[in-house]
């Protein structure tokens, strides 16, 4: 998934996590967002390959607190997702990658084991799904 180091992908997450302590706009935000949601799906892979499952639950965790604040901080920023989809298109691509890695991560695990990825993979496709519907709200009315 990530051909960088550990060190280089922890090193990206600090700053990234440190360029969105000061920034305000929501859709910079956002993409800040989802760039340190690639780096932790990434390290969530490296929580499964090292079999933590204390590591795995922190990573979803902490996983799920940034895909979260991202979809408030684009829900909340009063943007119209039809006319402006930046920030909105962003979170929903890198979404849909999500629920693609984290699947084949899964595959990796056992079942009982793997059952923590099957529910953040529905929190990720819930998400997703609002993210569709603010940006195609007239297919809601079909």
């Amino acid at each position: 998934m990530f051909t960088e180091s550990l060190d280089e992908r922890l090193r990206r997450l600090n700053e990234e996590r440190t360029r969105l302590e000061t920034t305000t706009n929501p859709v910079t935000r956002t993409r800040i967002q989802v760039r340190i949601s690639d780096l932790l799906v990434s390290f969530l892979g490296d929580a499964v390959d090292l079999g933590d499952v204390e590591l795995i639950d922190e990573r979803v965790r902490e996983y799920t607190e940034t895909i979260v604040d991202a979809r408030d901080t684009m829900v909340n920023s009063g943007r119209n997702a039809v006319n402006d989809a930046s920030g909105y298109r962003e979170l929903e691509i890198a979404l849909r990658q999500h629920t693609r890695q984290v699947d084949d991560i899964g595959a990796r695990l056992n079942f009982e084991r793997r059952q923590v990825l099957d529910r953040l993979i529905t929190q990720i496709s819930d998400i997703r799904e609002e993210m569709l519907d603010m940006l195609f709200p007239e297919q809601d009315a079909i």
